[in-house]
């Protein structure tokens, strides 16, 4: 689909132990992947953290859920916000992938 797509990395939370404890794993990669930078928000006065929020677009079939999280090529890790979302041209009706909001806080 893209010609110099990407790939990232899906961390999928792994289930709690007997003690409560979680975390995510590294479930499975995503190849051919647009990334697309969609803005930064100013640090937050109380905690200083800067949001930084991403787009997605993988191909038809991408396996991410809303409760995964996202390892970009960088090695930067993002939350998925929301359900990722099925696109499609109100044209044609053709549907070329899934768009996948991301957010992350450092």
């Amino acid at each position: 689909m893209w010609s110099q797509g990407d790939t990232v990395t899906v961390l999928r939370a792994r289930p709690r132990d007997r003690f409560g404890d979680g975390g995510f794993d590294v479930h499975h990669t995503e190849s051919n992947v647009a990334i697309a930078p969609t803005g930064t928000a100013e640090p937050d006065p109380l905690r200083g953290l800067v949001e930084s929020d991403v787009d997605l677009y993988l191909p038809p079939g991408a396996d991410v859920l809303a409760s995964d999280r996202i390892e970009l090529p960088d090695g930067d890790e993002y939350f998925v916000v929301g359900k990722p979302a099925q696109w499609k041209s109100p044209f044609t009706g053709w549907k070329p992938g899934v768009v996948v909001q991301l957010k992350a806080a450092v």
